[in-house]
């Protein structure tokens, strides 16, 4: 396996990126790495209207701003990127074979995961690198899980 020189955060404007981002922020510091987020604008696949497009543009870049202030409260460097386009494409093409991607699920479930698909699940298929999915309801980790697991 290859060392893991970078933590890739992908972002949306739900609840569950922040606790993907406080993750992502622990596994970089404790890898002494940088983070990089993304976020995906979508909306020119679905919008004809473009204040509605530029609405959801600016609702997205501050969800990137809120992961922001929660990395580097951590003391984790990180860098900030808004692509445009269908989201776990984007996200694939913005990482590389040694990043660990840790990104939040919302479990869809039944015909919303059918009609919507899964971003989580399409990133996990064709991601070159590792992926840690974090779930709605994850308990988080701390240093003494890690000390409790180093000592089994």
């Amino acid at each position: 396996m290859k060392a893991i020189n970078r933590v890739v955060i992908p972002v949306d404007t739900t609840e569950v990126s922040k606790v993907a981002a406080e993750q992502g922020a622990y596994f970089a510091k404790l890898l002494n790495v940088e983070i990089s987020i993304i976020s995906v604008n979508d909306s020119r696949q679905y919008m004809l209207s473009k204040l509605l497009e530029d609405k959801i543009e600016k609702e997205k870049l501050i969800a990137i701003e809120e992961v922001k202030k929660i990395t580097e409260e951590q003391g984790v460097t990180t860098t900030t990127k808004l692509a445009a386009g269908a989201p776990a494409a984007e996200i694939v093409k913005f990482v590389k074979d040694d990043d660990l991607i840790v990104m939040a699920s919302k479990g869809r479930k039944g015909f919303n995961k059918f009609f919507l698909g899964s971003v989580s699940e399409e990133v996990l298929k064709t991601a070159p690198c590792t992926v840690m999915v974090i779930k709605e309801k994850t308990k988080k980790w701390t240093v003494d899980d890690l000390t409790a697991l180093a000592k089994e």
